[in-house]
């Protein structure tokens, strides 16, 4: 088994660890895999970081949709009309934004969106206050799972010793094909130990400033950057 391991190696040492049969569970084993890493990634946000920027907004647009790319959104960011970048919008609930469009009421907004909510579905979007004057874009920043494993030469973006946490994670999908109820007991601890390690480095890598909600007051930056605009 070479190191890192490669798609390959993993199929592998499912196949042996389970004694499966290499052609016809060979298929098998990779669908296991690529579950486990993809569950392994949603359970401790090892994602990959994508920044998308959205077509002009058109007059009056109240909502637009969620680049397909993005997992999870982390910030939205809007440019004005002018070119000037305001600071990220806020996350408010649904119901909020619904008074605050009321109480604008028919007035004329002049500057970019700066609150929004997510509206879930098949084809997620955001609706957003104030409504756009038009010509103005909005900068997602968000992350995206992997794209899975296909080539024997691929490799996980999850790095060396942790990619042994989709190996077990396979594996427990292999014991409950078995119906080995006791192998499956062993497979899920060692699952369990090696996605507890990855998620205890996902802790450390951002650094050792603390990671608790910012709790905002007055902001130390006017809602758009121009030097005659108030907070």
């Amino acid at each position: 088994m070479t190191y890192p391991a490669l798609f390959l190696d993993m199929q592998k040492t499912v196949l042996d660890k389970a004694r499966l049969d290499t052609l016809a569970d060979t298929p098998r084993v990779k669908d296991w895999l690529n579950m486990a890493y993809m569950m392994a990634c949603l359970d401790t946000n090892f994602f990959i970081s994508k920044q998308v920027t959205t077509p002009a907004l058109t007059a009056g647009s109240t909502n637009v949709a969620v680049p397909s790319s993005i997992q999870d959104i982390l910030w939205i960011v809007p440019t004005a009309v002018d070119g000037s970048t305001w600071g990220p919008m806020i996350l408010l609930p649904f119901e909020q934004l619904l008074k605050m469009r009321a109480y604008q009421g028919a007035t004329l907004n002049t500057g970019a969106p700066s609150r929004y909510s997510y509206i879930s579905g098949g084809s997620p979007t955001i609706e957003f206050w104030p409504n756009a004057v038009g010509g103005e874009v909005l900068t997602f920043w968000g992350t995206f799972l992997p794209p899975a494993l296909n080539a024997d030469n691929d490799q996980p973006i999850i790095p060396e010793p942790y990619r042994r946490v989709i190996e077990y994670g396979a594996l427990v999908h292999a014991s409950e094909f078995q119906k080995d109820i006791l192998t499956q007991q062993g497979y899920e601890g060692q699952y369990q130990q090696w996605i507890q390690a990855l998620r205890g480095n996902m802790n450390t890598t951002a650094g050792s400033m603390t990671q608790q909600f910012l709790i905002e007051g007055t902001l130390p930056w006017p809602k758009a950057n121009s030097v005659d605009q108030g907070f």
